[in-house]
């Protein structure tokens, strides 16, 4: 076996292959910016003879720098014998001060219309752990819960990352040891942004104080199914049958444990539906819950207590039911409510006539529902969450109007977004959470549009 053939970036990409086995035979988009790392995919996809287009976005900022990153990723196609695409983009159409989330969505919608035009079937990109490590800590940073420390998998959609689970030192020492040629872009030493920030200020200081932590960081993923997996296995035992939770044992638990088990009993019965944060935080009230009472749990969904248990049921004469909005759904994009639900590559932050959540963020299955009591949300922008009644108050939605807006909650009961009853309010018809704004990570977003 020859050196390349048992280097360890060539096993990773050999695994892709065997699991993804497309990459033998059919064509692919990479995106290549002419650092170590992308350019390291680049000769992994040329080694391996895949049928491959480059594609690399030159932002012309760095001005000669720039354009030498360009020379080098057309000259090596050339050598090599690969289809490459270059696109010169004007930078200073990008928001000011938010530069980086314009390149990327920029990025990310020239790599799609490539691959829609060469009928690819995958984009590849050079993300590895360390970019994995960096995206998880942004997360925890940024008030994630714990589900949400999945980080970035290998395939999503059409996004393939051969790369994930390699090093940037296994990379450095791959194009070191097969004289592969790169540039690196000085702006990635710079701390400007909060990803460069923590690249270059805090992991060389946590890398000192705390040997091995990447390696812990990398089983929060992993954790967080653990969690799942635990909490099934404590509900099992609470449940009598299928459907009917055991009055007694559920109010023994200890209160923590209270709404984490009430939360996976309703997403696992025959109604799953979406649970605000304010049923689950006032879950006192079942010790007091007399037989054949009920608490109201959505529009059309109870909860009712019989003689020894808790049950969930649908009440069919609800005025109306909510809509609960399953992932696949979106592919071809739905009308609700006088407005456009569709996936989009592109984000705009200066377009108030639509609103866009990060996809990445996102917990299916939606719901989109009337707000009731008890719902909260943590604003774009703000640290603390806030009552939905206070927000609409705080934008001026009459008393009259408010009980027709309408919630967009995720499956675990966050509330993403708050939509206005009477379309435009100072300006805006919406207001979105905190948790699934917006970053220089998303390249797919849930759009509401007006219609």
């Amino acid at each position: 076996m020859s050196k390349f053939e048992s280097s360890l970036l060539n096993q990773h990409f050999k695994k892709c292959k065997e699991a993804y086995p497309e990459l033998d035979t059919e064509r692919v988009v990479v995106g290549v910016s002419g650092g170590p790392d992308s350019m390291s995919l680049l000769y992994l996809l040329h080694r391996n003879s895949v049928n491959t287009i480059v594609v690399h976005c030159n932002y012309q900022l760095r001005d000669k720098s720039s354009d030498l990153d360009q020379a080098l990723v057309e000259d090596v196609c050339t050598l090599w014998g690969l289809e490459c695409v270059s696109v010169r983009l004007e930078s200073d159409t990008a928001n000011a001060g938010n530069f980086q989330d314009w390149a990327r969505n920029e990025r990310y919608r020239i790599f799609q219309d490539i691959q829609n035009e060469y009928k690819a079937a995958y984009i590849l990109t050079a993300h590895h752990e360390d970019d994995q490590i960096e995206t998880i800590f942004q997360k925890i940073l940024r008030g994630a819960g714990l589900t949400s420390w999945k980080g970035m998998r290998l395939l999503e959609g059409v996004l393939m990352r051969p790369l994930l689970e390699v090093s940037r030192s296994d990379i450095m020492s791959f194009v070191q040891e097969f004289n592969i040629p790169y540039r690196i872009d000085g702006s990635n030493e710079e701390s400007t942004y909060a990803r460069n920030f923590i690249r270059n200020q805090w992991f060389p200081e946590v890398n000192r104080l705390f040997p091995g932590w990447k390696s812990n960081m990398l089983q929060l993923p992993e954790r967080a199914e653990e969690y799942r997996e635990m909490s099934d296995m404590i509900l099992t035992q609470l449940l009598d049958r299928p459907g009917h939770l055991n009055r007694e044992k559920f109010l023994s638990l200890k209160e923590r444990l209270k709404p984490v088990l009430m939360h996976r009993f309703i997403q696992i019965s025959r109604h799953p539906v979406e649970v605000s944060t304010g049923f689950l935080s006032n879950l006192e009230g079942l010790k007091n819950l007399q037989t054949g009472k009920r608490i109201q749990i959505t529009e059309s969904i109870f909860l009712l207590r019989e003689r020894d248990h808790f049950i969930l049921y649908k009440e069919s004469e609800s005025k109306e039911s909510d809509v609960v909005i399953e992932d696949q759904d979106l592919d071809n994009g739905l009308s609700l409510f006088g407005f456009d639900w569709y996936i989009d590559n592109e984000f705009s932050s200066l377009d108030r006539s639509k609103i866009q959540l990060d996809y990445q963020e996102l917990l299916f299955p939606l719901t989109v529902r009337y707000w009731k009591a008890g719902d909260q949300i943590q604003p774009l922008g703000m640290k603390g969450r806030q009552n939905v009644s206070d927000l609409l108050t705080n934008y001026k939605v009459s008393a009259k109007s408010k009980k027709q807006a309408k919630v967009v909650e995720s499956f675990d009961g966050t509330v993403y977004a708050v939509i206005f009853p009477d379309g435009f309010k100072n300006g805006q018809f919406g207001v979105i959470s905190e948790k699934v704004r917006c970053s220089e990570e998303t390249f797919k977003t849930l759009t509401i549009a007006i219609i």
